[in-house]
């Protein structure tokens, strides 16, 4: 298993100010959710990443915050992404989560995918199978080959398990991309 050491990609920061929007109120509130039913327990030091769609940017939670203790002038905004480069242009003070390139393609593959949340369930992990789709092979976090993985089985699933690694839950809004996380879950702690 690969040591958490943060992005993989060089950060240009557009803007040091924090982004404003009333919805990440919602966004944090979704992180505080994940912490406590354990969706997001770190892994090597990630607790995962949220984010969502917001017009031809998104807003993603940084790299290295632990959920339990993140505030709203934390979160970042991914204004674009030059995959080819590993360059993501951003307005925050932090570093945008690790995981990054992989919402960027994500949304640029799905106009209705307007929330990402990507979570470390060990749960869910060992009942991968049967809950979604899996990625084929296991590959580091953060990278280009995780991406591809990925790409490779999105489709028009809205549940995706990333192999020895997390999920991947895709909705329409951050209450859809939620509940399909905890719907899942639910459904193996009642078995």
């Amino acid at each position: 298993m690969e040591v958490y050491k943060g992005v993989k990609f060089e950060v240009v920061f557009i803007s040091s100010s924090p982004p404003g929007d009333e919805r990440i109120a919602e966004l944090k509130e979704w992180c505080l959710t994940f912490h406590k039913l354990g969706l997001s327990p770190a892994y090597n030091g990630s607790c995962g990443n949220l984010s969502f769609r917001r017009n031809n940017s998104f807003i993603i939670t940084p790299s290295g915050v632990n959920f339990g203790k993140i505030r709203e002038d934390d979160f970042v905004e991914v204004k674009k992404c030059d995959l080819a480069k590993k360059i993501v242009y951003v307005i925050g003070k932090n570093k945008p989560s690790s995981e990054s390139m992989l919402h960027y393609a994500i949304y640029e593959k799905r106009d209705e995918v307007n929330a990402i949340f990507h979570g470390h369930s060990r749960e869910i992990l060992e009942h991968g199978e049967e809950l979604g789709v899996v990625t084929a092979r296991e590959v580091p976090y953060g990278s280009v080959e995780l991406l591809e993985e990925v790409l490779k089985i999105l489709g028009k699933n809205n549940f995706i398990i990333l192999k020895n690694h997390g999920f991947l839950s895709l909705g329409r809004s951050m209450e859809e991309a939620g509940e399909i996380a905890l719907e899942k879950l639910r459904s193996i702690m009642d078995k």
